[in-house]
């Protein structure tokens, strides 16, 4: 088992796939394959999935580290990301939102350069321009959230006076 810890994901996979084949070859899909390795009790099988399973969901967190909160990444790892967000979305408004919200550790002064470089729109605005609408943008969701969250808080006591809002148990 030591042995299968040190192996990575696609080395996993493919002795996945390796025993699916010598084993469990009349099996139609992988779902099949794994109903069948419980019938034979193939521990050996069992074992090698669920560390691919384990390996996946690790990988999956570690896609996202990025975003977290004290997370790093290189200049060109942020550039890719702001690039592919900023031709992901048509608006300006809507680029530039993701962008500030998934890289909170960069500088709006760098995020406005990025944003300039990867969007046209963007073009006859200035460095500053940029930064503003940066700045807006954060500070308008934030004041709209804690608006909202304000409005929740009586929510409860409002929705009883309603006919509708009342539970019925």
């Amino acid at each position: 088992m030591d042995a299968a810890r040190r192996l990575t994901l696609p080395e996993l996979e493919a002795a996945l796939a390796t025993m699916v084949h010598q084993r469990y070859f009349e099996a139609e899909s992988d779902d099949e394959a794994e109903l069948q390795a419980v019938e034979a009790r193939d521990t050996e099988y069992l074992l090698t999935r669920i560390r691919c399973l384990e390996l996946s969901l690790k990988a999956a967190d570690e896609e996202l580290s990025w975003i977290a909160p004290g997370g790093r990444s290189t200049p060109a790892q942020s550039l890719r990301r702001i690039k592919a967000l900023c031709g992901r979305f048509p608006d300006l408004f809507n680029a530039m939102q993701a962008v500030v919200v998934t890289h909170p550790a960069v500088s709006r002064e760098m995020l406005a350069m990025a944003i300039k470089q990867f969007r046209r729109d963007a073009d006859a605005l200035s460095q500053e321009d940029v930064v503003g609408l940066l700045t807006s943008v954060v500070n308008g969701a934030n004041q709209a959230f804690d608006a909202v969250l304000r409005t929740r808080k009586g929510a409860d006591r409002k929705a009883a006076s309603l006919p509708w809002g009342k539970h019925t148990d």
